[in-house]
């Protein structure tokens, strides 16, 4: 019979074992960081390496600085080979009763930097007391979730969402797809932060706020904020002086300088640690939630349900 009406042929003589390293070394670009995370030694990574090579025809990673950069026959494997291996570990778990204690479980999240600033801590110490030989794998990008979630190649996904005002008191509700589920984990207000020390002290009108050096946070480096919303609103405009991809990067340049950052209350413990006060301004900003969202294929399996409630309670008491 062809490969093509027995797909499964193709992988008959072929070691499963591959597979698993190259997910590896996709997913960390590095033979020694792969080497640890399989179990092997790093000459034997680097061996398996080669029979892939040999195996795809292709480089499948290639030096780029410090690092390795995947070619893109490789970086087109990534999702789907994730999602395969994943939905095989599934496979062999189907019909096994889920116990946190024992699990070696790797689970999978899409979050933003803020929320795994804010709620990773909590959770890998839950991880540590109920689940200690589990695993936890934060993925970049909050792109293709649908996709994403619907494979496995997720777990589930925290988004953010600006609320209205009539939206303020429902649950999360359909983010990107009627067929997926969503749990609401949070509503925050933003909130405008400086350093201590800074020469201005609030309360601030909207036009000497708007006349600030600003800094935005923006993983792609460009789009607006919710601060220009507002302001434009009014009739104001601000300037932008600095773009960061993350509110780490943002916390740490705000705290010397003079630059001012808008940005999610949950964070105002974790800035006041970094030595940053909250300025009043008289501005109207939305209220934003935070929601969990996950695939309905996955509602009845054990140690999904178990991840969720795990995310919940991390999540408990966050909020500015």
């Amino acid at each position: 019979m062809s490969d093509v009406h027995d797909p499964v042929g193709r992988l008959r003589g072929l070691d499963l074992n591959l597979l698993v390293a190259l997910s590896a070394l996709l997913e960390v670009g590095s033979v020694t960081a792969a080497a640890a995370q399989v179990g092997v030694t790093q000459s034997a990574m680097s061996h398996t390496l080669r029979r892939l090579r040999g195996l795809f025809d292709d480089a499948l990673l290639v030096r780029a600085g410090a690092g390795m950069a995947p070619t893109p026959r490789a970086a087109a494997l990534r999702e789907p080979l994730r999602a395969a291996l994943s939905g095989l570990a599934r496979a062999l778990d189907a019909g096994q009763d889920f116990e946190p204690a024992t699990t070696e479980r790797v689970f999978r999240m899409a979050s933003p930097d803020v929320f795994d600033a804010l709620v990773l801590p909590t959770l890998l110490a839950r991880f540590a007391a109920r689940a200690p030989r589990a695993g936890l794998v934060v993925a970049p990008g909050l792109d293709d979730l649908r996709a994403r979630l619907a494979t496995g190649a997720l777990d589930v996904a925290v988004v953010p969402r600006l609320l209205t005002a009539a939206e303020a008191a429902d649950d999360f509700g359909p983010t990107l797809a009627d067929a997926l589920r969503t749990r609401r984990l949070l509503v925050d207000h933003f909130r405008v932060f400086v350093r201590v020390g800074h020469p201005l002290a609030g309360p601030l009108d909207a036009g000497t706020f708007a006349a600030l050096d600003h800094l935005l946070v923006s993983p792609t480096g460009r789009g607006e904020g919710v601060v220009d919303v507002a302001l434009a609103a009014r009739g104001l405009r601000r300037r932008v002086v600095l773009r960061v991809p993350d509110f780490g990067t943002a916390l740490a340049v705000v705290a010397d300088t003079d630059l001012v950052l808008t940005a999610p209350g949950a964070l105002q413990h974790r800035a006041a640690r970094r030595g940053l006060r909250t300025l009043d301004v008289d501005l109207d900003l939305p209220r934003h939630a935070v929601g969990l969202v996950w695939h309905p294929r996955f509602d009845a399996d054990a140690g999904h349900r178990w991840f969720r409630a795990q995310l919940v309670e991390a999540a408990r008491g966050l909020g500015g």
